[in-house]
């Protein structure tokens, strides 16, 4: 037998990204096959234990379903398809009849072999050689609270957001910024900015760490019961919690688990006691005494690059000594950590910095912990790479999503071409469990990154597409606090300057920009859907559909004006949603640089207006559709362009 197909190709393997339970009822399957190798992919499916007599057979033979296969992923090198099955008895054999121009082929788990005609196949059933889902048990489920992917999350460094100090001891946004510099930013600041977070749409807060310790990033622990006094008390931070939940806004902090700071009394006690500390085995320690290097005269490590350290840290550097989470110390204390300030000032999520440095068995701790206290407690991890083996349900919900803003960041920056930037989000799309994608935390900057806006040469139309792209992605959008007003800024610490609140100052275009897609996101769900749906143009251009809503979407990143072509099924009318305009989209059409849009066909209008005369229930995406065709149609001065060919 020969095989023409690419083998090399040909992958899936059972409970994995590539069959997993969406919900109680609902597998998802996920097949990878060479480019253009099949011309039809189906599924062979049913219960290992459902057997039964037929006319063809004497013999018992196995029921089961032939589903077809969509092909719902292409990249360069591959095509993925895709099917959802619900098992009737929740448990699953299941194989794939691939299909080329002149043979067909079985696929399972042991080998690919040549597919016989049906009734032949009733009497060699081999289930031995079929994948596997044995059970859809609910305990394995992806359990996600509810509220985070419909959540608007905003991120804040509290020493840097707003300070209610008449006096501080830097001047409000000196420049430049360093690490050991605090500018006075404080709970009580922010309990005043609340509102102004509350109008611009956000309903979830991320702090970055808020415990005490020496530093303004306090990334180094020293006691993880005690708000930081330079940021505040605990009881203005629960005064804080309860403030925001009665404007509709959720609260996540930062948990620095995988390492504490340097003055943690754990670790104090090593450095005194050496090895008759009771804390030695909390940490990792290679020799005593632990420490090898000068301290200032304040007992702060200092000038030891380049020294071998005699225990394990974050990195390189000993102002952060690596817990060791198996010890039964660590453990009662870090999980004393969580359940407290669940408890006792009603937080709703914790965020891991370094999570994927933290062992599976403690995060799996953590998330049992964390459920226990609050049943609807999100557990974000800050993983920088592919993830899936920390989100299989039962440690992480839900990572900062650095595996998509890649390819967004090298396409805005111009480092990939439209095509490497399509490649990448297909490859990402299709190897994501949808369950997962729709908590993903969705970002374009961090205190860990270069600011969007520094990333992009300070261009608010680039940021502009940035901010596209991560509101039209399945998951939770983050703003770093300052994009939405134009902050700026370099590596790490520059990226962490003052916000910006003189009136002056402030972009407030970007700002009426972002608070426009946070409308939008609440008012149309199909932007949030998965897939983007690609169209051969020489612009970016995509729709976003469910079984609702089509968005037609134009993104040009070119830094000169030009000429795109927009194919015959995608031409009409339309409205702009963003800027509330009704436009005519012929074949061809002039664009400015780094220009977008993102459009609603028009044609559905008539619907909408004939449901409003019926007084029939609509949708909150078509009430908010209505909205703007009202403001664009029946205005004194309608917003009416037609974008012509090039030709006329």
């Amino acid at each position: 037998m020969v095989i023409k197909m690419n083998r090399l190709a040909l992958w899936h393997q059972a409970k994995s990204e590539y069959a997993y339970a969406y919900d109680k009822d609902t597998l998802h399957l996920v097949l990878r096959t060479g480019k253009n190798d099949l011309t039809e992919v189906l599924c062979i499916h049913g219960d290992p234990f459902s057997w039964h007599k037929t006319a063809l057979s004497t013999k018992m033979v196995w029921k089961h379903d032939i589903t077809p296969m969509m092909k719902r992923y292409q990249t360069r090198d591959f095509d993925f398809y895709f099917v959802q099955i619900k098992p009737a008895n929740f448990r699953t054999k299941y194989a794939f009849i691939l299909k080329e121009p002149e043979h067909t082929y079985l696929f399972g788990a042991k080998r690919v072999k040549e597919f016989v005609s049906e009734k032949e196949l009733y009497q060699e059933y081999d289930l031995t050689e079929y994948f596997n889902f044995p059970y859809l048990n609910q305990e394995d489920l992806h359990h996600t609270p509810s509220w985070v992917k419909d959540t608007i999350w905003y991120q804040i460094f509290p020493d840097r957001f707003y300070t209610t100090l008449e006096e501080t001891v830097l001047p409000w946004g000196k420049l430049p910024v360093f690490n050991h510099e605090h500018y006075g930013g404080n709970l009580l600041g922010i309990m005043e900015k609340l509102p102004y977070l509350a109008d611009l749409g956000i309903t979830g807060i991320y702090f970055t760490p808020i415990f005490f310790s020496p530093s303004a990033h306090k990334y180094d622990t020293s006691d993880y019961f005690l708000i930081d006094p330079q940021i505040g008390t605990n009881e203005e931070f629960k005064e804080m919690v309860k403030r925001a939940h009665q404007l509709g806004i959720k609260v996540m902090l930062d948990g620095v688990f995988n390492h504490c700071g340097y003055h943690h009394p754990f670790f104090q006690d090593v450095v005194k006691n050496g090895e008759k500390s009771i804390y030695k085995d909390a940490f990792f320690i290679d020799e005593f005494p632990v420490v090898n290097f000068p301290l200032d005269s304040l007992g702060k490590p200092i000038n030891y690059h380049g020294i071998p350290l005699r225990f394990r840290t974050f990195a390189f550097t000993p102002v952060m000594p690596k817990w060791n989470t198996s010890n039964p110390l660590v453990e009662e204390h870090l999980l004393s950590v969580i359940t407290y300030w669940i408890k006792e000032h009603d937080i709703d999520g914790w965020r891991l910095d370094v999570s994927n440095e933290v062992s599976h068995e403690f995060l799996r701790k953590i998330k049992e912990v964390s459920r226990k206290a609050k049943k609807e407690t999100f557990i974000l991890g800050e993983n920088w790479d592919s993830s899936i083996p920390w989100l299989r349900g039962d440690q992480l919900d839900s990572v900062m999503n650095y595996d998509l803003i890649y390819p967004v960041w090298k396409y805005l920056d111009h480092t990939f071409d439209k095509e490497t930037f399509i490649d990448m989000i297909q490859n990402y799309l299709a190897q994501t469990p949808k369950n997962v994608m729709e908590n993903m935390f969705n970002l374009v900057g961090s205190h860990d990154t270069i600011r969007i806006k520094r990333r992009l040469k300070d261009d608010p139309r680039r940021v502009k597409l940035s901010y596209l792209l991560m509101f039209l992605s399945c998951g939770a959008p983050n703003i770093y606090y300052g994009d939405e007003i134009g902050l700026t800024g370099e590596h790490d610490p520059d990226n962490r300057r003052c916000m910006l609140w003189d009136n002056q100052e402030i972009d407030h275009d970007f700002y009426s920009f972002t608070k426009k897609l946070i409308q939008l996101r609440k008012s149309y769900p199909v932007m949030r859907d998965p897939d983007y749906h690609f169209i051969n143009s020489n612009a970016l251009l995509f729709t976003k559909r469910d079984k609702e809503t089509e968005l037609l979407v134009m993104i040009y990143n070119e830094p000169k004006k030009g000429l795109i072509t927009i194919p015959k099924n995608y031409q009409g009318r339309y409205i702009d949603l963003l800027t509330e305009q009704i436009l005519t989209l012929h074949d061809t059409m002039n664009v400015e640089a780094y220009s977008f849009m993102l459009l609603k066909k028009e044609e559905t209008l008539w619907n909408l207006r004939f449901a409003m005369l019926l007084n029939a229930p609509m949708s909150v995406s078509q009430l908010y559709h209505v909205s703007l065709i009202k403001r664009a149609m029946f205005t004194k001065k309608p917003k009416i362009l037609s974008i012509r060919s090039s030709r006329n």
